[in-house]
């Protein structure tokens, strides 16, 4: 009896539908401006020697507000099927890195 052929696969090619989430970019953005942000506000205070207009705390309360944003979008983003997750994991990070930069600036300025 003559011994069975042996069934060769075929090479396969899985194709993906992974995509970068649009939440997951905004999230980055928005830690990417609040830093910027950041930087400028602080050279702004450093060069001025700590005299500045009133109405320049409304950048810090702006980029706050935009890192709580950043943080509920890429939670969102981590959420949806087949994304590339390492820009709404680097965005976190970058959001939460914000939010305590300005916290302790905040307490260490009063």
């Amino acid at each position: 009896m003559p011994r069975p052929k042996k069934i060769k696969k075929k090479k396969s090619f899985m194709f993906t539908t992974r995509h970068y989430s649009f939440t997951g970019i905004l999230s980055l953005f928005l830690a990417l401006f609040s830093f910027v942000s950041f930087a400028g506000a602080v050279l702004v205070s450093y060069y001025s020697k700590g005299n500045v207009d009133i109405h320049f705390g409304g950048v810090g309360l702006f980029a706050l507000l935009s890192n709580l944003t950043g943080i509920a979008a890429a939670l969102v983003s981590l959420k949806e099927r087949d994304i590339y997750t390492w820009m709404p994991n680097t965005a976190l990070a970058l959001n939460i890195t914000d939010i305590v930069i300005w916290i302790l600036i905040i307490i260490w300025g009063a």
